[in-house]
């Protein structure tokens, strides 16, 4: 038998410095080698400041049993009656489970929908369900049904997100603040129908979209400091303003057609210059890549050519990332990275009257912002 008691006078009576202590002998016998189903916490004795602790720090360290000494027969004093002593033992199921909870909905404020979706049981698994309290079991639910659509969306697969979305959707819709309301399912829906790109007008209103969403993506990728994975959105960003204004013209930077006049002066001037030329794919069809397509746009006298170029030039160091091409991390510090996506939501603000209606919705999926 070992007996430790507070560190210091007094401290029976404050429940803070009570925990402190309890929740390091706790983590010493932990560290010891203990598994937490091997430890019973007793908070039968002492003030009620103590007990209260106790029962804080077990349930923090995760023990799941709880043991308290009661009777039905106390005498004039409140006391219980010796020889009546009833031990009884508590699980500690329904805190450590609501515990867990509180752990997933931070996880989805903070955006990492892949753990949520690990940290919550599965409905469908029976045996799992079974061992969580029937008071905690919807909002588990809901939480995981919400986190797998967003887990969908937030890696790019709009279909996948729909189809979860379709899935889920009851449980889902009691998730509470997690809920996704019916902006986000229409949002989702929009950006999984994409268009056939020979329908020009069409596939340039959807790019705007994506566009949106893409910005929105990498705005969560930089918060979340992941810095080379901002710095490749925001230059696909970039790539794809350059492609909607190109459809708006009614060109496919992905197959554009060799016999057309704007397409063959241009590529005259290219070759006199020993400029880049269109890259040429099987059927016969060329394409452009970024600048090329920035350039074809100023022949073809659109406002947004010029700027397009000569866009912020550290975005170009995405070629050079390990995540490309090179073998070192080469995006910039996050302020300028900040700036970056700035630059590009202006361009998108510019170009799209309703870019800011669309950019609320994109970005509602960073709860974290609410």
């Amino acid at each position: 038998t070992e007996v430790e008691t507070l560190p210091e006078k007094g401290q029976e009576n404050g429940a803070d410095a009570c925990f402190g202590h309890f929740d390091s002998v706790l983590e010493g016998l932990l560290g010891e080698g203990f598994a937490s189903s091997e430890i019973v916490a007793d908070f039968t004795r002492g003030t009620k400041a103590m007990s209260a602790a106790l029962v804080l720090a077990s349930v923090g360290r995760g023990i799941s049993i709880l043991r308290y000494v009661h009777s039905e027969r106390r005498d004039t004093r409140g006391m219980v009656v010796p020889g009546t002593e009833k031990v009884g033992e508590i699980k500690t199921t329904l805190a450590t489970e609501r515990r867990r909870l509180d752990l997933a909905e931070n996880l989805m404020r903070r955006g990492d929908f892949g753990a949520v979706v690990e940290l919550l049981p599965d409905s469908s698994n029976k045996i799992a369900v079974q061992l969580v309290p029937r008071a905690v079991q919807p909002k588990f639910a809901a939480c995981r049904a919400a986190a797998q659509i967003y887990a969908a969306w937030d890696r790019l697969d709009y279909r996948d997100a729909v189809k979860k979305s379709e899935r889920l959707r009851a449980d889902a819709a009691r998730a509470g603040e997690f809920s996704p309301t019916s902006a986000m399912c229409q949002w989702l829906k929009t950006l999984a129908e994409r268009p056939d790109p020979s329908a020009h007008a069409e596939m340039a209103k959807y790019l705007q979209v994506l566009a949106c969403d893409l910005l929105a993506n990498a705005e969560r990728r930089l918060r979340d400091q992941h810095f080379e994975d901002a710095l490749l959105r925001g230059y696909r960003l970039l790539e794809l303003i350059g492609q909607f204004r190109l459809f708006v013209q009614g060109y496919d930077s992905g197959s554009l057609p060799p016999e057309d006049k704007t397409i063959k002066a241009l590529q005259d001037r290219l070759r006199k210059k020993r400029s880049q030329d269109f890259g040429t794919k099987n059927d016969g069809t060329l394409t452009a890549p970024r600048e090329l397509t920035a350039r074809l746009l100023g022949h073809l006298g659109d406002p947004f050519a010029q700027r397009l170029r000569k866009f912020d030039s550290r975005i170009k160091s995405r070629n050079h990332s390990v995540l490309i091409h090179g073998f070192d991390a080469k995006a910039p510090d996050e302020g300028a990275l900040w700036n970056i996506l700035a630059g590009l939501e202006k361009l998108l603000r510019e170009d799209d009257g309703k870019a800011e209606e669309r950019l609320r919705v994109a970005r509602s999926l960073s709860f974290s912002q609410e």
